[in-house]
């Protein structure tokens, strides 16, 4: 299952095997967005290659209005752009946006190193609200979980980022993989997402 955005989802495989409908669900996949939202702060910049002189450019950033498809081709030009450079498919985002390992072929750091600097430019950045560098991020995650529980998703979880991460994020399913969890949760977290931005969500 590809997720848009990196909200964790804490389950086993057969966990997820028992949850079908996701697949089938339009709601389901968090990269399913209302297209009213907008968001801000969209534009960061990579640092320029000293080598080339290459001035610094805006690396792209999803959005919480983005289609599954539009939020793949970001991804899609970053993978291709790996792959080129020895280190990802040719295709198709890797999960959490980094470089999967082809088969036969062993991951060789120094070359995974390298293909991620010069892909950094086409890299692409969290939602602005998922985005560690946005200082009301980690307010945003917690009124999401708040909303998350009070529409009944037991186990959810706020995550912030980790050393290396870019992005705060939130989980479901607890210690058990709760499958009821992980489905409404994935099934409602657009809708919370909207009345947060929107509304603001509950302090």
């Amino acid at each position: 299952m590809t997720l848009t955005r990196r909200i964790v989802v804490i389950a086993s495989l057969a966990a997820l095997a028992a949850l079908p409908a996701l697949a089938a669900c339009g709601s389901s996949e968090p990269g399913h967005r209302v297209a009213t939202l907008r968001t801000p702060g969209t534009t960061a910049t990579a640092g320029a290659r000293a080598s080339t002189g290459t001035p610094a450019v805006a690396r792209p950033r999803e959005r919480l209005d983005m289609t599954p498809e539009e939020s793949d081709a970001l991804w899609e030009t970053y993978n291709r752009c790996l792959s080129d450079h020895g280190a990802g498919p040719k295709a198709g985002r890797a999960p959490a946006g980094r470089p999967a390992a082809v088969p036969g072929r062993p991951v060789d750091s120094k070359v995974e190193a390298k293909a991620e600097a010069a892909c950094l430019p086409m890299k692409p950045l969290p939602a602005w609200q998922y985005d560690r560098a946005n200082p009301e991020s980690l307010d945003f995650i917690h009124k999401l979980v708040r909303c998350l529980r009070a529409k009944g998703v037991r186990y959810v979880e706020e995550e912030p980022a980790g050393p290396g991460d870019d992005q705060n994020s939130i989980s479901f399913g607890g210690k058990n993989n709760d499958p009821g969890s992980i489905s409404k949760g994935l099934n409602l977290t657009p809708t919370c997402e909207k009345e947060v931005v929107v509304g603001g969500g509950r302090k």
